[in-house]
């Protein structure tokens, strides 16, 4: 554990129980809370952009003589051991690119990351026929 994750556990613990100590009012259990992942926009209708999407296994087998040549360089009797092969997500890097772009253009001095993507969920009520 670092430090930072040990400060926010501690202070998000002495956060919970001094609300618990607060009377404040009567919350009822007819009202479900529904997940927000900005407010005005419920999770049900959003889906998260993957950063990376899974390779064709057909696919693989060039990756990782690749990546064998590269990693083992001058040390013949080095292993390589890939677990899992991914390709970047052309969507996502477009979106992150043009959000930082936009962002960038308001502050000129300030760097941006992109922590994640969501796409509206389609419908097909929400289309045409």
């Amino acid at each position: 554990m670092g430090f930072r994750s040990w400060l926010r556990e501690r202070f998000s613990r002495m956060a919970r129980r001094r609300g618990s100590r607060r009377a404040g009012p009567a919350r009822t259990a007819s009202a479900p809370q529904v997940e927000m992942i900005a407010p005005g926009y419920p999770a049900a209708d959003w889906e998260e952009l993957p950063a990376y999407l899974p390779v064709d296994p057909e696919g693989h087998k060039v990756v990782c003589i690749i990546a064998a040549a590269i990693a083992a360089g001058e040390h013949t009797e080095s292993n390589l051991v890939l677990r899992r092969v991914n390709m970047a997500n052309p969507e996502y890097t477009r979106v992150a690119c043009i959000a930082t772009a936009l962002g960038a253009g308001a502050l000129d001095k300030s760097s941006f990351t992109v922590k994640r993507i969501y796409r509206k969920k389609v419908t097909e009520n929400t289309h045409a026929a």
